[in-house]
């Protein structure tokens, strides 16, 4: 289950608390699915930038690439941001490379600089985003869905959003600060 309220544990939770966070989480899970589903269909109906200019697939794999690289630096901020007043030495030997990027960015003003190189990289990974997954017609009926749900979810950019939101960022930004280390601890957080 998706957790509980910030003041009360998940046991303590009446039962339409319960049922409500239940609620949350397969309406939030349906919805990323039918946005991922639609944006996927665009894509290979090549209705996108990079998908019209290339081919679909190409838009597809550089989506979720993206998309990856973007969970990446949003998590890695939430890491590195709340590990510098965690001493170094207990984490020395068991995770690393997290040790090892935690010098780098314990020194000087490096965690100011890379906070500030970090906006950029964020704005360039959602620009290519929406070059692949953002759609040029929101005319043409994707799935053989009415055009209202094409106006709702393209005209919008809702699709594109709740993806980027729940994939790119917000699930990795959760999952960063509960598990600072562990997210941090890859050479991928290194690069």
């Amino acid at each position: 289950m998706g957790g509980a309220l910030p003041d009360q544990p998940i046991g303590r939770q009446s039962k339409a608390q319960k049922y409500f966070m239940l609620f949350k989480d397969v309406y939030s899970t349906i919805l990323l699915i039918f946005c991922t589903v639609i944006v996927s269909a665009s894509i290979f109906d090549r209705n996108t930038k990079i998908a019209e200019a290339s081919h679909p697939a190409v838009a597809y794999v550089l989506l979720w690439l993206v998309l990856i690289w973007l969970s990446m630096v949003e998590g890695g901020q939430a890491s590195l941001v709340g590990l510098p007043p965690i001493d170094m030495n207990l984490y020395k030997d068991s995770h690393v490379t997290a040790h090892k990027i935690m010098k780098v960015v314990n020194t000087g003003d490096n965690l100011d600089r890379y906070l500030m190189g970090r906006q950029f990289m964020v704005l360039a990974l959602v620009f290519v985003e929406n070059l692949c997954g953002h759609t040029d017609d929101s005319t043409r009926s994707v799935l053989g869905l009415p055009i209202w749900v094409n106006k709702i979810f393209f005209d919008t950019g809702l699709g594109i959003f709740f993806m980027t939101a729940m994939i790119g960022k917000i699930s990795a930004q959760v999952n960063a600060s509960r598990c600072m280390l562990d997210y941090v601890n890859n050479w991928f957080a290194y690069f």
